[in-house]
């Protein structure tokens, strides 16, 4: 029987920390505290946010590991981001409330330019926590999404790469058991911001808690050994 899929994320976030020096824990620490106020987590706007809380208190867990902890974070709010769609809710439910359906490769690259990489790794996931094959074509159209930096981005038409789509599609990788073709290790670190935090993108020089779990997420999910 396969692990629920959220307690593979939490242990992913684990490893993450893990990796983290005792310096830069106590950073994440220090600045996921400053981001919380007496009733909740604050957004990027400042804030007090019921969605950004769901990933204060998952951190919280990470931090000093609790399950109880964690499963009350991860349950908070979750009726709003969950109906968006069965599939969608089970993985996404507390990573992003961005959403586009996926579409199935078929050869018109003006589909495959609207498919996004956060709704194929939950698509790619589903696939595998359900015993199914995972669509070949998507893992394909997930690898080509690695920048020559190490980071993934959002779609085929993104700029540049992004923490959010890196954390995600690296973890989902290593949860189908495919490795990406490069090294993410200095990407991620690239975005490490001295304050405790991981920035969003290279342009970016802020955080908020959202971006504190992806930047774990991300380096939990990231190995030297690659695809060639």
């Amino acid at each position: 029987m396969k692990q629920p899929l959220l307690l593979k994320v939490y242990r992913t976030l684990r490893k993450g920390w893990q990796k983290l020096t005792p310096e830069a824990q106590q950073a994440v620490r220090s600045f996921t505290a400053s981001q919380k106020t007496d009733r909740a987590y604050l957004n990027a706007g400042g804030k007090e946010d019921d969605y950004y809380t769901q990933f204060g208190r998952v951190l919280e867990a990470v931090m000093s590991p609790s399950l109880v902890k964690l499963m009350r974070g991860m349950h908070l709010g979750v009726k709003e981001h969950a109906s968006k769609s069965d599939v969608y809710g089970v993985f996404f439910q507390f990573l992003t409330d961005e959403w586009r359906p996926w579409r199935k490769l078929n050869g018109k690259a003006e589909e495959q330019k609207t498919m996004m990489t956060n709704a194929t790794c939950c698509t790619l996931a589903m696939q595998h926590q359900m015993g199914q094959t995972c669509d070949a074509g998507l893992v394909e159209w997930l690898l080509q999404r690695q920048h020559e930096t190490g980071g993934f981005s959002a779609s085929e038409l993104a700029p540049i790469p992004d923490m959010l789509s890196t954390a995600v599609a690296l973890f989902t990788l290593q949860l189908i058991g495919r490795k990406p073709h490069r090294e993410a290790v200095d990407f991620i670190e690239a975005h490490w911001l001295e304050k405790g935090g991981f920035a969003p993108t290279l342009f970016d020089e802020y955080s908020d808690v959202e971006y504190v779990f992806y930047g774990l997420l991300a380096m939990g999910s990231a190995e030297l050994k690659v695809e060639s």
